[in-house]
């Protein structure tokens, strides 16, 4: 018994050595502080084993790019798998809040219930003003989950009509925590490193829409004080680029099929459209090719097939459905 109790003890302590981290979110998660472990931890040995589970956590990733690149299937039968978002994944960043930028972004938007035809044909876009690149430029792919097979699409087909691509898409990331993943520090710090970077693609947020304290008191996501707060976090990544001369262009997430969830993101939407219009920058509605009046569709009729365009958890885009939009920025973009 005593030989039973000691085996557990020790792998719990294993396990919590190497997921130290991800115990910490979800304790800040529900209940919205960390209670210090996160600065006890901080430098200490035991913080070692977090560093050694995101190193190959970056293992998994790369390799998981590496099998996509060598094995890439037809575009009309290839079906990924989602990767799960939860709650836990994000942490509080602890940054003081602020007042100096106010944006006016609607508290909420209707969304109906009902869903449209999955066999509604795609409605050709006017591309509006032009991306201008050159020869030779780089474009930066950034976002959650939701990005990632864009990325991966991008990164095969726009070296061919001269554009390198940087794809640093990492799933179960946000801009609403910083401390498992920092989007502001990762977008300046690759920028700084990589001056042939003219361009800046962003979609994320999937892991967003969840209330969260702010200089030490919860908000939930409707309040004025959490838009202001997203919308900072938002227009944060504007001034980087902006910096160093990069245009931006941001992609909306689309619609979803859960109602509750689907209005949690459109809120979002409202924000990222907000804060582009503000900067004068370049921003895409994905709804509009992958959703019918914002109603979530599976299935579009594509050069008279029937092609599923998003994943069966209601919330992911199929690689059919990511091609649709890596084909929409690179409409967006004229090389000289």
């Amino acid at each position: 018994m005593f030989r039973f109790v000691l085996v557990n003890i020790l792998m719990l302590v294993v396990l919590v050595f190497f997921t130290q981290n991800s115990l910490i979110f979800y304790i800040e998660q529900r209940f919205h502080s960390s209670f210090g472990l996160d600065e006890l931890l901080k430098g200490s040995a035991f913080s070692k084993g977090a560093e050694i589970f995101r190193a190959f956590g970056v293992f998994v990733d790369t390799s998981a790019n590496v099998i996509f690149e060598n094995n890439s299937q037809s575009a009309d039968t290839a079906v990924f798998k989602s990767d799960k978002q939860n709650n836990s994944d994000v942490n509080i960043s602890g940054e003081p809040f602020d007042d100096n930028i106010t944006i006016n972004i609607r508290a909420s938007a209707q969304i109906s219930d009902e869903n449209a035809s999955a066999d509604t044909a795609i409605i050709e876009q006017s591309p509006g003003d032009k991306i201008v690149l050159k020869q030779g430029d780089s474009v930066l792919i950034t976002g959650d989950s939701m990005m990632q097979y864009i990325g991966m699409i991008a990164s095969q087909n726009y070296p061919k009509l001269g554009l390198k691509v940087l794809d640093l898409s990492k799933q179960s990331t946000g801009l609403l925590y910083k401390k498992s993943h920092n989007w502001a520090q990762v977008i300046k710090d690759t920028l700084a490193q990589n001056k042939d970077i003219k361009l800046l693609v962003m979609l994320i947020g999937a892991n967003d829409p969840w209330g969260r304290s702010i200089n030490g008191k919860f908000y939930e996501l409707n309040s004025s004080e959490w838009r202001e707060f997203y919308a900072r976090r938002v227009d944060e990544i504007y001034k980087i680029a902006k910096a160093s001369n990069v245009k931006v262009l941001w992609l909306s997430l689309p619609c979803m099929q859960k109602t509750d969830y689907a209005k949690k993101i459109e809120l979002l939407n409202e924000i990222y459209k907000s804060v582009s219009e503000k900067n004068g920058q370049f921003f895409i509605n994905t709804s509009e090719y992958l959703c019918q009046n914002d109603n979530f569709l599976t299935h579009l009729n594509i050069d008279g097939k029937r092609s599923k365009i998003r994943q069966d958890d209601g919330i992911h885009i199929s690689k059919i459905g990511s091609q649709i939009l890596a084909d929409e920025i690179l409409k967006r973009i004229e090389i000289e």
